[in-house]
């Protein structure tokens, strides 16, 4: 299926989000559609699934041109996209989430339920041999999420198939497994195109790349290798300048006059007499249906950047329930807050850790970022509005809300909803919410999840700022934050803690762009 978009165009009241943009997507081959957030790389995506028109587009499929009014349109046709917040019924199972809406494949024949059970049971040993399809989609991981929807997608035999940012929480074994899924996709005449902000997956694992730059087709390459070369060639010159990811704009100050990074290079902490930690001791919680933890015992000071690695299926979800007081299932253990004037010890049997305690009932002042952005840390229903002033108790609600969008550098308007902004959005939002309260403790799960290179690296400025300046920063990933940036790094694996030495806090920001290249 060969795939041209001619002339399209979408505005809202406030912004422009694709201006005059051509593409064209020929089968048998992976394209990449990379932009930073908000490039219109996902209102792209939209268009050609059915699920938004654009105020004015030509759309050629094979020739002929179509028009789709719905996103049954598409898949009749052949298009398929998983998006980039699947959107699943927690309440039912794995297996009866893929059920719903396949009922039919491409050639509108209908299929019978026994028929989708044994396809999707074929494609899970292909592309999620650990995805358990009675599991209650309330209680999987985000990997998991992802590839329900994926297995969803691909059970109506598409011809093209469109996805949405689709390693934002894979770890690096499932990428290279997914792409080389893909690759063999492509090898059978499919047409796969990954919508991404990675530029270093664009360049190792798709064919063609085009690049989005506010709303308008900024480049394009014929052949990933070009364009592989062109951004190594690029971070190089970047690194060797010493000018890479500079945001001084937007970084917290120190407030003794000093630069932040200065005192970074020469290993001193710029507030030495702030001596606060949160531990947890002897951590031991057995959910019914997501992965367990047994024993596990860490610590994260003040001054530092303490990081969590792991892959979901080894208890990086359930430790994040328990960090942040939202793990329904019984937990032993102890979860010991110290300032410089007390120490409270907290059963965690008791159930007394709660997102509210830690936010207002300690004496640090607590900012959390969950792994789940759309429900955790906010909603599709919310306006921009209530979700930015989730926090803020001042009167002056309309400055509060304009300075925390002017922080996240996001073109949206306060009254605008939740479920308009792109992943990446959200997360600037988000940070730029919590970052604001100027935290003693922050808890960041999966912190560059959806961001583009630079917010990336933002990103990891502004964590390590914090932590000069006193702040105990706790980072869970399952991937890509660089373990350079930290002070202290644990690995989990099976649901047991390791401690891994840290290469120390001393050059992230190069080391970032170095590891994107590589």
């Amino acid at each position: 299926m060969d795939v041209l978009l001619e002339h399209a165009t979408k505005k809202y009241t406030y912004k422009t989000v694709l201006d005059d943009v051509s593409l064209s997507f020929k089968d048998g081959m992976i394209h990449a559609l990379l932009g930073e957030n908000g490039a219109g790389k996902s209102t792209v995506a939209a268009i050609l699934s059915g699920t938004s028109n654009a105020d004015c587009s030509t759309l050629v499929i094979d020739g002929n041109e179509v028009r789709f009014t719905s996103p049954r349109d598409a898949v009749r046709i052949g298009i398929a996209c998983v998006a980039q917040r699947p959107l699943l019924a927690d309440s039912i199972s794995v297996q009866e989430n893929i059920l719903l809406g396949a009922e039919y494949n491409r050639t509108g024949k209908k299929m019978k339920k026994a028929h989708i059970i044994r396809a999707a049971a074929a494609l899970r040993q292909t592309w999620a041999p650990q995805l358990d399809f009675h599991a209650r989609v309330a209680n999987i991981g985000g990997d998991e999420r992802f590839y329900t929807s994926l297995i969803a997608a691909l059970v109506k035999e598409p011809r093209m198939l469109i996805l949405d940012e689709p390693s934002a929480l894979l770890d690096w074994e499932q990428r290279r497994s997914l792409y080389a899924n893909m690759r063999a996709l492509a090898q059978n005449g499919m047409n796969v195109v990954v919508i991404t902000h990675s530029m270093q997956e664009a360049a190792l694992y798709t064919d063609t790349v085009t690049v989005l730059h506010n709303g308008k087709v900024a480049e394009y390459y014929e052949s990933s290798k070009t364009f592989g070369k062109k951004m190594l060639d690029a971070q190089t010159r970047c690194i060797g300048s010493g000018r890479c990811g500079a945001h001084d704009d937007i970084r917290f100050a120190p407030q003794n006059g000093e630069r932040a990074s200065n005192a970074c290079e020469r290993g001193e902490r710029l507030f030495p007499e702030i001596s606060n930690s949160i531990s947890f001791e002897h951590v031991t919680v057995r959910p019914k249906n997501r992965p367990a933890l047994f024993d596990v015992s860490f610590t994260a000071k003040s001054g530092e950047v303490t990081l969590v690695t792991g892959l979901q299926e080894s208890g990086l979800g359930t430790l994040e329930n328990v960090v942040t007081g939202m793990e329904r299932a019984s937990v032993s253990g102890t979860c010991k807050i110290a300032d410089a004037h007390k120490t409270e010890i907290i059963n965690l049997k008791s159930g007394k850790l709660s997102p509210q305690f830690l936010r207002y009932k300690t004496t640090l002042r607590t900012a959390m970022i969950p792994s789940n952005r759309t429900y955790r840390a906010s909603h599709p229903s919310l306006s921009i509005e209530q979700l930015t002033c989730a926090l803020h108790k001042s009167r002056d609600v309309h400055a509060y809300v304009e300075k925390i969008i002017k922080k996240a550098e996001v073109a949206i308007e306060p009254h605008e909803k939740a479920a308009t902004l792109s992943g990446g959005m959200l997360q600037r939002l988000i940070l730029a919410r919590e970052f604001d309260v100027q935290p003693l403790l922050l808890i960041a799960c999966e912190p560059l999840q959806g961001l583009d290179t630079a917010s990336a690296q933002r990103t990891i400025s502004l964590l390590s700022s914090l932590a000069e300046r006193g702040c105990i920063v706790l980072v869970l990933a399952a991937a890509d934050f660089p373990e350079a940036c930290c002070h202290a790094v644990h690995r989990l694996e099976s649901g047991i803690l390791k401690n891994i030495a840290s290469a120390g806090n001393t050059s992230c920001e190069r080391h970032f762009f170095a590891g994107a290249a590589t």
